[in-house]
């Protein structure tokens, strides 16, 4: 948890709930090990508001039993998705899911430099690569 007292892990977070509460987005780290997304089991999400119904959205992640390094990732690859969504990308709709989510593995990596998150490379990559198995085993 030295993590957590690191002063970029702090700036990348409040920037995080900032953005997501002038959004109508509600930000959550769960101390669960997963969080429930639609009935699935999984380390984080993003939904978008659903402003006609005055529904809020959530962004959500899973830190019980994880190394932070582990879900400041995961966190960096929903914050993508919530900036797609915020800047209306097309990326963002797109129906090929393995195209959507290789896309925002790429900017997830860009946020951890960008915010200069305390991650080893080696944990990125890691992370990276079972992700992408996981997809490429689904897909």
């Amino acid at each position: 948890m030295a993590y957590m007292n690191n002063p970029r892990v702090q700036h990348f977070l409040q920037t995080v709930r900032v953005q997501c509460k002038k959004c109508n987005v509600r930000f959550t780290l769960s101390s669960g090990y997963c969080v429930n997304a639609g009935g699935e089991r999984c380390q984080g999400y993003f939904i978008e508001p659903w402003h006609r119904k005055g529904h809020s959205g959530q962004l959500r992640v899973a830190t019980g039993g994880r190394r932070t390094s582990d879900w400041l990732y995961t966190l960096a690859h929903e914050y993508a998705h919530f900036q797609q969504w915020m800047r209306d990308d097309p990326i963002y709709r797109e129906r090929d899911y393995l195209t959507l989510e290789k896309h925002t593995e790429r900017e997830a990596l860009e946020l951890c430099k960008q915010f200069k998150l305390p991650i080893p490379r080696r944990v990125l990559l890691r992370e990276h690569r079972k992700y992408m198995k996981k997809l490429a085993r689904e897909c």
